[in-house]
């Protein structure tokens, strides 16, 4: 009797649980499609219903999280995929880039009279300007103090030209300093090529280029471009400077200062070519 006792919740349990699961199994084969099992039959069937949400909601779940998998597999492939032709773009931007300046130092070294130099910028100075730098040519290479730096540039009607970086002041055996036209230290003897007047431009500590003309009585306009013209003979004749962008009156208005824009976008400068000129 103890025994009944102990165990007899436990029996009637695992009885009922028997019980239902003969009952769902013989009703979910139809056995029971024409018997009354009354207040059983109802409860059964909500057993039925709740299993059945149960079995499709756990159903639809099992499915949702696989197709979630997958999504984000094909989104990390699509994402790869992304960052390989981004790749590729920047490969193929950079070489057009490259093309076009390549071109541009073709067509410019088929011009040149002088040998030449190819230097490389290795430094820069503390100038926000770029009106100071290093190249890795030196004695070795032949070049000496006042050697001409020129860089290829192209005008705004689409010609090829030599453009004129600035002049080489230091030298030692592997490497070489150089000044640009930015720099305030810097004067160049120019020619303006629609009025053929002369006169002087000169960097400045800010970065910009200005001048003015040796005869008082010259007037220039903007977008009018200025050319090397040999005055000094620090620098050859006819080198590209850069073009005119305002001119503004002195204060006696006897005479104008120009403010020019130089050819070279120095910003961009990472290879010069040096000439290599006989004074």
């Amino acid at each position: 009797m103890y025994f009944i006792k102990k165990h007899l919740k436990k029996f009637l349990f695992y009885l009922t649980i028997l019980i239902l699961i003969i009952l769902i199994g013989l009703s979910s084969v139809g056995r029971f499609a024409d018997i009354n099992i009354g207040f059983l039959g109802n409860l059964i069937s909500s057993l039925q219903k709740v299993t059945y949400n149960i079995g499709q909601t756990l159903t639809s779940s099992f499915y949702s999280v696989q197709e979630i998998v997958k999504m984000r597999e094909e989104n990390l492939l699509l994402t790869e995929k992304v960052h390989e032709l981004q790749e590729q773009v920047r490969i193929l931007e950079n070489v057009v880039n490259k093309s076009e300046a390549v071109e541009a130092e073709y067509e410019m070294k088929k011009n040149l009279e002088h040998d030449y130099v190819v230097g490389q910028v290795i430094g820069l100075d503390n100038s926000n300007w770029f009106s100071r730098f290093t190249i890795d040519k030196g004695e070795n290479d032949g070049l000496k103090k006042n050697d001409i730096v020129i860089h290829a540039v192209e005008s705004e009607n689409g010609v090829i030209q030599v453009g004129l970086v600035g002049l080489i002041t230091e030298t030692s055996s592997n490497w070489s300093k150089v000044i640009t036209i930015l720099d305030e230290t810097c004067r160049i003897s120019f020619r303006d090529i629609d009025n053929e007047e002369s006169g002087i431009v000169q960097g400045s500590i800010d970065g910009t280029v200005t001048g003015y003309f040796f005869n008082s009585k010259a007037r220039a306009n903007v977008g009018e471009q200025l050319v090397t013209s040999g005055i000094g003979e620090v620098y050859i004749p006819d080198i590209y400077i850069g073009t005119i962008t305002d001119v503004v009156q002195t204060t006696d208005a006897s005479t104008q200062r120009i403010v020019v824009k130089s050819a070279v976008e120095f910003t961009k400068l990472n290879k010069v070519f040096v000439l290599m000129v006989d004074r």
